[in-house]
């Protein structure tokens, strides 16, 4: 009886798949996997098994195996077609929309100008075209015709958003923020060149330092020996003290006195931190507000028929000062510095679409826009044709009131002479307001004295600058002064049209067809480590703890190389206008130059 009890119990437990003596027997069904991952591919080359009963699956379904299964790897490289657009990154795809979201990978370090409002950005974006150019547009390009002038307004406003989307697009394919860092990259990426990127780094900061310096003088003294040839003792040459020096008393103490006055307010301006000071923001808009004042003069006194003309009426015009001028109006600096500066304020890691007032190319855009509307009218006055030569200002001062006057007549008609003098001292309070941003954007230079660090450039050269220029001023228009100025002005004018117009365009070409592209999805160290050679393992075939099979890095390496190839075919399409459009201006840049050239050996 006992043994048939027993007999009976045993095959009812084995009949009992819940039973303990069942649980014994049988090993536990693995989970099967989703059904909705049917679809990706076996890693290991065989068809899964869904149910397991025996022992030869204990190979198939070891811990090593679930743990690769369960990776991101599987994720990143499945090539669907609805999924193609996973990959498309918003940094890298400059025609999406959603161009300003700030990879967390994105390098800015300590830059040069520190976080600025967009307002501020679009203000130091604007001011440079405003200056220089702009004032010496009316002289230089006198009798230029509207067939070449207009043209060149145009041209040169074209080439310089080109120039500054060429670096934006560098900065954000290079994930670089500053000029040198964009050069060290290119030039000095690999392991034990830090001796060139060290000389790379030195090297920009002097060149920095040298063309702000040179600019920050001309904007002092002034650039109009350039343009014209040295003018009469009664002709109004348009400088930034001496412009005001003819129209005050002939007293050596006065224009002493105009000149310190303007050095004590040159110097209260640079002696601040940085462009983002309260003072150098408001001195930048009021030199803003005194060019348009200034152009609102010149339309008064165009539309009068007494526009000083500055060219001289027994010299033939020359059509290449003019269109150099113009050309000079749109250099623009600062362009990668402000671009650090507005991204620096942006939270790195946030997702959420960034507002078209924070778009970097939408301020660059809306400052050429701009520059433009204030140019076109200065160029169709400059034009011969659009200037009533015939009446000379002496003869509309002896004329009466009322014969030019317009219906509504203002209660006194301003003489050429108070219109004159309203120019003048405008363009000098535009210089003088604006010299700020140069002299800021020179390196600081700090010395070791002792135990302290000395900025050099706020104790020693942001000074002597100011102190050079303005005691230029007074000197008299000597032959030696004349020359000084005439090499010194046409330095500046090379340096700001090569850094502007060529040196973007030459980085872009080293960048893309120089180098090999910048990798997208493929990793530039693995993401699991891999085995260095098809023999480490086990007896039994199982790779080390936390390696893959050979059949596995393969697969995974093709996939992730499909995907590679077909983003960057795709990047190269999109860039082709691009790498057209740089060949294309660098052509303008050598017919330009082959014309200056050849006008200055005529001369």
């Amino acid at each position: 009886m006992a043994t048939t009890a027993t007999i009976a119990a045993v095959v009812a437990s084995n009949n009992n798949a819940n039973g303990p003596y069942g649980q014994q027997a049988r090993r536990p069904t693995p989970l099967p996997l989703p059904e909705d991952d049917d679809h990706l591919p076996r890693l290991n080359g065989r068809p899964r098994v869904l149910t397991v009963g025996s022992e030869d699956s204990d190979t198939e379904d070891s811990p090593e195996l679930s743990a690769i299964d369960s990776s991101a790897a599987l994720i990143l490289v499945h090539d669907d077609p609805h999924d193609s657009q996973q990959f498309g990154f918003s940094d890298e795809d400059d025609g999406d929309e959603d161009d300003d979201i700030v990879s967390p990978i994105f390098e800015i370090r300590r830059t040069t100008i520190p976080a600025l409002p967009p307002r501020t950005v679009f203000l130091y974006l604007l001011a440079p075209f405003l200056k220089f150019g702009a004032l010496n547009i009316l002289p230089a390009a006198d009798r230029l015709d509207l067939k070449f002038g207009l043209p060149a307004l145009f041209l040169s406003a074209i080439c310089t958003a080109f120039s500054r989307q060429i670096w934006y697009m560098l900065a954000r394919y290079l994930r670089k923020a500053e000029v040198p860092e964009v050069l060290c990259d290119t030039f000095a990426k690999a392991r034990g060149k830090e001796k060139q990127r060290n000389f790379i780094r030195l090297g920009v900061k002097v060149g920095t330092a040298v063309a702000s310096s040179l600019l920050a003088i001309l904007y002092l003294h002034g650039m109009s020996f350039i343009f014209y040839e040295l003018p009469a003792p009664d002709q109004r040459c348009l400088e930034s003290v001496r412009v005001l020096l003819p129209f005050l008393p002939t007293s050596n103490l006065l224009q002493l006195l105009i000149v310190v006055i303007c050095g004590f307010v040159v110097f209260f301006l640079s002696y601040a931190q940085s462009l983002s000071s309260k003072r150098v923001v408001f001195a930048s808009w009021l030199s803003i507000f005194a060019y348009l004042a200034w152009f609102i003069c010149a339309i008064y006194a165009h539309a009068k028929g007494f526009l000083f003309d500055g060219g001289s009426s027994t010299s033939p015009p020359s059509g290449w000062k003019g269109i150099f001028v113009i050309a000079f109006t749109f250099a623009t600096s600062s362009t990668l510095p402000l671009y650090a500066s507005l991204k620096s304020g942006i939270n790195p890691v946030t997702t959420a679409k960034t507002p078209r007032s924070r778009s970097f190319r939408f301020l660059s855009f809306a400052s050429i826009f701009c520059a433009i509307l204030f140019l076109l009218p200065l160029v169709i006055f400059a034009a011969r044709p659009n200037i009533p030569a015939a009446i000379s200002p002496r003869a509309m001062s002896l004329s009466s009131p009322g014969v030019l006057s317009p219906s509504l007549p203002l209660p006194k008609d301003p003489t050429p002479q108070s219109i004159q003098t309203a120019l003048a001292a405008l363009s000098a309070s535009t210089l003088l307001l604006g010299v700020a941003q140069p002299l800021l954007t020179i390196p600081i230079l700090p010395i070791r004295v002792v135990r302290t660090n000395i900025n050099l450039t706020r104790v020693v050269i942001s000074p002597a600058i100011i102190v050079f220029s303005l005691g230029l001023s007074l000197v008299s228009s000597s032959a030696f002064t004349a020359q000084f100025v005439y090499v010194l002005t046409a330095v500046v004018l090379a340096i700001s049209l090569v850094s502007t117009y060529v040196f973007p365009c030459v980085m872009h070409i080293c960048v893309h067809n120089f180098k090999r592209p910048l990798a997208i999805v493929m990793p530039r160290t693995p993401m699991l480590p891999t085995p260095a050679s098809p023999a480490v393992g086990g007896a039994g075939g199982s790779s080390g703890s936390g390696g893959l099979s050979p059949n596995l890095d393969n697969r995974t390496d093709e996939l992730l190389q499909r995907k590679e190839r077909a983003l960057q075919r795709k990047q190269f399409r999109k860039r082709i206008v691009w790498d057209l459009g740089v060949w294309v201006q660098l052509g303008l840049c050598a017919v330009g130059l082959v014309l200056a050239a050849s006008s200055l050996v005529q001369r």
